[in-house]
């Protein structure tokens, strides 16, 4: 029997030991899911996302039945033989497939095909985006990378030139999604390789929100590589649009944060609070909405060492996530995790509830960790180190020292 039926099947059992007494049809009644899904659920058969996320919710498990589903899905979605379970036996493989594409961006760099367009990619580039920031990312990265290679393709096969554009621009938003997924996932070579794809994509097409967002993943990629004038300069240096407005001139706050420039940092964050949207998301940056701008605002101000002024920003950022206000898995975990950095921060630290509060983002961030939220519970653990040997701060640190590099998965 496989790791995927095992694993289902051991998933089921927890689920059914966390029931207890309680009948099928009460928790039928009190999650909105029919008694049939929860009974397939405990007798081995996988259940869904949404169920999970459902349980993990009633029994308040901090995202540990969502998680455990991710791994079983992803392995089921590679090949089978239950690879998918450890990090050295890899089924999806970002550095393999990074240098797929500086492959094809050769390739590509010596010819101009023709190109013909599917409805069907540009529906799915489409769904990438609606889920990219709920959806756990060892899970997306296989269908967007599905996508990219079926562009390329055509790409490579040549078509009529009318549908050259739409073509090019699909394969080009997914290389820049696939480069944030790589990141996330930490591979940053593999990112910096997407990154490059989706500028010479964007090189023959007018398109300024696929232009501002390979900008602002440059900047990124600057500024966790601590190069943070570079970080500055790629921010600056997109092009304008509404919809990557905020995002890029949060960035050039927190690096100008970090080159020690309260002035600078200050007045890039009034430009980002006024550039704030709430619209649905589109391909490219993520929307960038109130919730996503307080948590960026407390987390800049928090590095300036204004905690106290952080706190209540970084607050209600946290509550509009837990009130479904917001919504995304990595935006939450954040803002959880920069409310932590602000308690610390501040001129009485509250050492205690800043290690719980970090216990609980790389809970939410279970089914999907990621390299930015690891780097920042790495900053928190430094702030912790000169704190008094509390038993919080002793669990935050032992928890993240059992997150390892996220496993990436097979498309």
């Amino acid at each position: 029997m496989n790791e995927d039926r095992t694993g289902a099947a051991a998933l089921g059992r927890r689920i059914r030991s966390l029931r207890g007494r309680m009948s099928q049809d009460t928790l039928s009644r009190r999650i909105g899911f029919h008694r049939t899904r929860i009974s397939k659920a405990e007798n081995g058969e996988l259940p869904s996302a949404d169920l999970c996320a459902a349980l993990d919710d009633y029994w308040r498990t901090g995202g540990e039945i969502a998680a455990w589903q991710a791994r079983l899905e992803a392995a089921r979605d590679g090949d089978g033989d239950g690879a998918a379970g450890t990090d050295r036996r890899q089924v999806f493989e970002f550095s393999a497939a990074g240098l797929i594409a500086a492959d094809t961006y050769r390739r590509r760099a010596r010819r101009n095909p023709d190109v013909l367009t599917l409805t069907e990619l540009d529906d799915e580039l489409d769904g990438h985006a609606a889920v990219f920031t709920t959806t756990p990312h060892a899970i997306l990265a296989p269908r967007v990378y599905r996508t990219w290679q079926s562009a390329e393709r055509l790409l490579d096969a040549g078509a009529k030139t009318r549908a050259q554009a739409k073509l090019t621009q699909i394969a080009g938003y997914s290389a820049y999604m696939l480069s944030r997924l790589a990141f996330n996932l930490g591979d940053q070579a593999a990112s910096r390789r997407f990154v490059t794809q989706a500028g010479d994509h964007s090189d023959q097409i007018d398109d300024p929100v696929l232009t501002a967002s390979m900008a602002a993943m440059s900047s990124t990629l600057a500024f966790y590589g601590h190069q943070y004038a570079e970080a500055v300069e790629a921010a600056c240096r997109a092009p304008d649009h509404p919809y990557t407005r905020a995002r890029l001139a949060a960035y050039e706050a927190r690096a100008l944060a970090a080159l020690g420039d309260p002035a600078g940092t200050r007045e890039a964050l009034e430009r980002m609070r006024r550039a704030v949207i709430d619209v649905p998301a589109r391909p490219g940056s993520s929307p960038f909405g109130p919730a996503t701008a307080e948590s960026f605002t407390a987390g800049v101000l928090a590095r300036l060492g204004a905690g106290d002024e952080a706190e209540p920003i970084a607050r209600g950022a946290v509550d509009a996530f837990e009130r479904g206000r917001a919504v995304g898995f990595e935006d939450h975990g954040h803002a959880v995790m920069v409310l932590a950095t602000a308690l610390v921060r501040r001129p009485r630290p509250d050492t205690a509830e800043a290690a719980r509060l970090g216990m609980r983002a790389l809970a939410i961030l279970a089914a999907s960790p990621t390299q930015t939220l690891i780097s920042r519970a790495g900053r928190l653990a430094a702030d912790l180190a000169g704190q008094a040997p509390l038993p919080e701060v002793v669990d935050f640190r032992e928890r993240l020292n059992a997150v390892t590099r996220p496993a990436l998965m097979d498309g």
